[in-house]
C-alpha cells in the first residue's frame, strides 16, 4: 500500500491523539492531520488528505454537511465515519451521502485498520453490522427522513426534550401555542415518528440532541 495523508476530524483531543499514536506505528501512513472543528477541516482538507476518519458529531457541525462540502467542492479523499450512534436513520443517511466506510467507536482499531485497507483496496468498505441496515432498510431507502434539521427545528426539539410544555416552548421560541404545536406536528412528520417520545428518541440515536 502506498503512504497516506490522513485526517483526524475529532473534537474530543484525547480522542484524537489517542488514534494519532496507534496509526503512527502503521506503515502506509505518511502524514496525520487534525482537525476539531468545521473551520480546521477546512483548512486541513486542502492538505492532499487521503482518508478522512471523521466523527458524526462536532461542536459547529456534523459528519454529513462535511461530506456535502467535500462532494461540492470535488475533493477527493475517502471519508470512514467513525461514530458512536447507532440510529438507523443517522446510517442511511450516512451512506445515501456517499460515505466510503462506517465504523462503531466500540469496534474498536482493529475495525478501524481493518476498513482503511479495504477501503484503498475496493473504494469503500461496509462491516456484515452496516450491510444489515442496509438489507433491512432497502424498502424503505428513498423515504428514510433526514437527520440534520434546520436550526428552528434544533431548538424546538431541544426544548421539547427538556420538558418545556406547549406555552413555554411558544414563549421561548416566541411564536404562538398553536403555531408552536403546528411546528411540533410538523417535525413529528418530517422524521418519521409517531408522537413526542419517539421524537425525542429520535433526537438522541441520531445525534442531534
Amino acid at each position: 500500500m502506498r503512504k497516506l495523508n490522513f485526517l483526524l476530524v475529532e473534537d474530543e483531543a484525547l480522542i484524537r491523539e489517542g488514534l494519532r499514536a496507534l496509526l503512527e506505528k502503521e506503515s502506509f501512513v505518511k502524514r496525520i492531520y487534525e482537525a476539531s472543528d468545521a473551520r480546521e477541516f477546512a483548512e486541513k482538507i486542502k492538505l492532499g488528505i487521503d482518508i478522512v476518519l471523521m466523527d458524526f458529531r462536532l461542536p459547529d457541525t456534523n459528519g454529513l454537511d462535511l461530506i456535502t462540502t467535500l462532494k461540492r467542492d470535488q475533493h477527493q479523499a475517502k471519508v470512514i465515519v467513525l461514530t458512536g450512534l447507532e440510529g438507523t436513520e443517522l446510517i442511511l443517511n450516512l451512506l445515501k451521502s456517499g460515505v466510503h466506510g462506517i465504523v462503531y467507536k466500540l469496534a474498536g482499531y482493529a475495525e478501524i485498520l481493518n476498513t482503511i485497507n479495504r477501503v484503498v483496496e475496493t473504494g469503500s468498505f461496509f462491516s456484515q453490522k452496516i450491510m444489515g441496515v442496509i438489507e433491512a432498510n432497502a424498502h424503505r431507502w428513498d423515504v428514510v427522513p433526514p437527520v440534520t434539521l434546520n436550526l428552528h427545528e434544533r431548538e424546538l426539539l431541544k426544548a421539547i426534550a427538556s420538558g418545556l410544555t406547549t406555552k413555554e416552548i411558544a414563549s421561548f421560541l416566541k411564536m404562538s401555542e398553536a403555531t408552536a404545536e403546528t411546528y411540533r406536528i410538523r417535525l413529528i412528520r418530517k422524521v418519521g415518528v409517531h408522537n413526542t417520545a419517539g421524537l425525542v428518541a429520535y433526537g438522541y440515536q441520531n445525534g442531534i440532541l
